[in-house]
């Protein structure tokens, strides 16, 4: 049985129960008033004085039950109900007492059949809308004029609320999805055009080396370029993997309590060889509660990240300089500082350090080797630990080099 016609069925016998307890109270008053002036009579019938006999009546002293009205009346030819005047009124009182009763109730099961039946065609045209909206979201009209389908806020319920978040859900979908297509389309044409240089150097060096009339030294140079391409091509091609995997949600970064002291320091042995053939040294500023202090982090990216800061400021940073590492915990969050004696970064350029791909026209970065994808995967695994990455304008405005700012919140 339908949840409807249960309901339906369940008022229709509350219904019925309290408009047949109603009216048998009705007629149950009505009877003890007609049982009463029954009394009034017969006792008239046997008074001695009347006039006495009345005014104990109005008292209401002395009433008679209702076998002794019967024998009374009986004795005066009053055998049956309808047989007395008071009899008769009574009995058409009951008739009119039920008839309303009735007509109350076939009224009242009017009402709900109606409601009911109301009830069922709006649910129907509901349906029908609900169905027709489904079906031009199919079609891909995600945008739909909901607001015509309701009647003066009659309608309460939710599925044409759910239907228009349907449609602005599937279009983000679709968004999302043209966007991601998009991005890949994008990444694809930059490693493209990244492999490219290496890969025609490679290629030039083997069409040299093929030349058997090349001395020994000319050969030995370009063998060591070959090297030196194989390995450039190496670190680019390591670093497009785990930017492509990052950006198709291939690496996911996994945040476990850790000390974050043991990041940096495995960070700074990363890039230690590194400063010292250019006798740059690394210096750490830092409080003494850091070495204890926990944070939620993934170890391996978070000083992968780390490590490409540190790499890019011993790299565009002269020799005899020094690279400082300050870290000191703020409120909410542990702020790292990564300051370089460096070649700095110019103020118009501060928003595009941190694009895939992206390297200065200055001459001392175009002479390094670099693939531009250092400053934008540690953006993208410093966001996965819900932190941020800036420079410090203020303080490269006064000092020399850069100064990049990492913030990382803990509980």
């Amino acid at each position: 049985m339908k949840k409807e016609t249960r309901r339906c069925i369940t008022e229709l016998v509350l219904g019925f129960l309290v408009t047949a307890a109603v009216t048998a109270m009705i007629l149950f008053w009505q009877y003890e008033t007609y049982q009463e002036n029954l009394a009034s009579r017969a006792r008239l019938l046997l008074a001695e004085n009347p006039a006495e006999e009345v005014f104990q009546i109005l008292k209401e002293d002395g009433d008679l039950n209702t076998e002794e009205v019967q024998d009374i009346l009986g004795d005066y030819g009053y055998e049956h109900v309808r047989d007395s005047l008071e009899g008769q009124r009574f009995l058409r009182n009951c008739g009119w007492t039920a008839g309303g009763a009735v007509a109350l109730y076939l009224g009242y099961a009017a009402v709900v059949f109606y409601e009911k039946h109301r009830h069922k065609k709006e649910m129907e045209e509901q349906s029908k809308k609900a169905a027709d909206g489904i079906a031009r979201i199919r079609e891909g009209d995600y945008r739909q004029d909901l607001m015509d389908w309701y009647e003066e806020e009659e309608s309460e319920d939710r599925i044409l609320d759910e239907l228009d978040s349907l449609g602005n859900y599937v279009e983000m979908m679709e968004a999302q999805a043209q966007q991601e297509k998009q991005e890949t389309k994008t990444l694809v044409t930059d490693i493209s055009h990244q492999l490219k240089t290496p890969v025609a150097a490679l290629n030039s060096c083997f069409e040299v080396l093929k030349n058997e009339d090349l001395t020994k030294d000319e050969r030995r140079e370009f063998e060591g370029r070959l090297e030196e391409q194989m390995q450039s091509l190496g670190q680019l091609v390591e670093a497009l993997v785990n930017i492509s995997r990052m950006e198709t949600g291939m690496i996911e970064l996994k945040l476990t309590e850790g000390r974050i002291f043991d990041v940096i320091l495995e960070a700074v042995n990363r890039v230690w060889v590194k400063a010292q053939k250019k006798e740059i040294e690394i210096e750490m500023e830092a409080e003494d509660k850091l070495e204890d202090l926990i944070l939620p982090l993934d170890s391996k990216w978070l000083c992968e990240a780390l490590v490409n800061l540190l790499d890019n400021a011993v790299k565009y940073s002269p020799p005899g300089t020094t690279v400082t590492i300050r870290a000191a915990r703020m409120a909410s969050f542990l702020r790292i500082e990564i300051q370089d004696q460096g070649i700095g970064i110019a103020r118009e350029n501060y928003h595009k350090v941190f694009q895939r791909f992206y390297r200065g026209d200055e001459k001392e970065v175009q002479k390094e080797e670099g693939s531009g994808v250092g400053l934008y995967l540690a953006r993208k695994i410093i966001e996965g630990h819900h932190g941020t990455i800036s420079l410090d304008g203020k303080k490269m405005k006064k000092e020399k080099g850069s100064v990049f700012v990492v913030q990382i919140p803990y509980r």
